[in-house]
Order: C-alpha cells, then structure tokens, then sequence
C-alpha cells in the first residue's frame, strides 16, 4: 500500500529510552507498524506514537489520530481484519493489555498497549 503525504498529516513519536529484548521489542515493532498503518489509513490530521512509563504494567505503546473514533461497541476480537488479529495475538505473545479508547482531546481513536 502506498501512502501520500498530505501537509496537514503528522506523525510525533514521543518516546521514553528503553532497553527491550528482542523477544518483545520484535512483536512491539510489528504492533507499531501494524497502529500506525490503521491510523494513517482511517484517521486524519496527526497521529501520536508515545512510548512512556506505566505504573500499572511497566509501560504503554501508544498510538492515537483525529480522525473518526471507531464504531460505539468496537470489538477487535470479533473483526475480520487480519491486522487487528495479528496485534491482539502479538500483545498476548508479550504478555501484555490492549486498551483501545479515545485520542487526546477525547478525539480520535488511541490504541494502547500495556506491557512490563
């Protein structure tokens, strides 16, 4: 798929150094990869990557756009999308939490995944 580049797309990376294993820093970048493709293919204006510290879990991945939140009753778990089959399997694979909610400004969508 190939993506052009609109002027009023941004992506911000907001990141917290950290040092992983490969055994979860490969499945991180594949879920990476997979957040951001879904936020510039459905979302618009800015898309926010943040890696930061969680007291809950260790940390949080994050990825957020402005553009329409998803459906009332979004289930990832019941979609067709091999996309979101293949995060959720990764998140297990790490043992960590997919959250999926509002982006900042309670606009958008933010996926979130939680992982020590």
């Amino acid at each position: 798929m190939l993506f052009t580049a609109e002027p009023a797309r941004i992506i911000a990376v907001e990141a917290t150094e950290i040092i992983l294993p490969a055994i979860t820093a490969v499945p991180l970048g594949f879920i990476a990869n997979e957040l951001i493709t879904n936020a510039f293919k459905y979302g618009t204006g800015r898309i926010t990557v943040s890696l930061e510290y969680d007291p809950e879990k260790g940390y949080a991945l994050s990825v957020a756009n402005n553009g329409p939140g998803l459906p009332d009753g979004f289930d990832p778990t019941v979609g067709k999308g091999l996309g979101m089959r293949i995060v959720q399997s990764l998140v297990k694979q790490i043992g960590g939490e997919l959250r999926i909610g509002r982006g900042d400004g309670n606009q958008g969508t933010r996926f979130a995944v939680l992982f020590s």
